[in-house]
């Protein structure tokens, strides 16, 4: 048996992932593709955000990733770039469990909101739960909690209208 396999083995036994490396988290952009593992998301510039949570009334500080960001890394075109065709952008964000989202691409940029969507790693001060692990997209200001996913494992940037020919 390689080692490798070995390896496997002994994590599968150990209750270990087999491949501490895998994503955790996908971004399709309209021109690239981009993948990070828990290590490479843990140390892109983090970000905190208080919430209300709408079903409890509780306050709860997440720490995560503002989405922005991520959406840069994928190519998606912001700043500038964020004009006609891109106007007819979204953003889907698809979870383990099948759940998806669904945001237009201006929700994230600063000359049109001034809120920040964060895709976090952590729930006041702790690791996500394995319930909402490995990250919860967090969506200040909606009244409805029905846009927070959990278990996010993939983010596509998708056209939503035909170009005009």
């Amino acid at each position: 048996m390689t080692c490798i396999l070995r390896l496997a083995l002994l994590a599968t036994l150990l209750g270990l992932p087999a491949f501490a490396a895998d994503p955790v988290l996908k971004i399709t952009g309209p021109e690239k593709t981009a993948a990070f593992t828990a290590a490479e998301f843990a140390a892109l510039p983090h970000t905190s955000v208080t919430v209300t949570d709408p079903h409890t009334g509780t306050a709860r500080t997440f720490a995560g990733v503002a989405v922005r960001e991520l959406l840069a890394r994928a190519g998606a075109p912001l700043g500038d770039k964020l004009r006609s065709p891109a106007l007819q952008l979204a953003v889907v964000f698809r979870s383990r469990d099948g759940y998806g989202v669904v945001f237009a691409l201006a929700d994230f940029e600063d000359a049109f909101t001034d809120r920040t969507l964060v895709l976090a790693d952590r729930e006041n001060g702790r690791p996500l739960t394995e319930k909402a692990a490995p990250l919860q997209l967090i969506a200040p200001g909606d009244k409805k909690a029905a846009r927070w996913a959990r278990m996010v494992t993939s983010i596509e940037i998708v056209p939503v209208a035909s170009p005009r020919t």
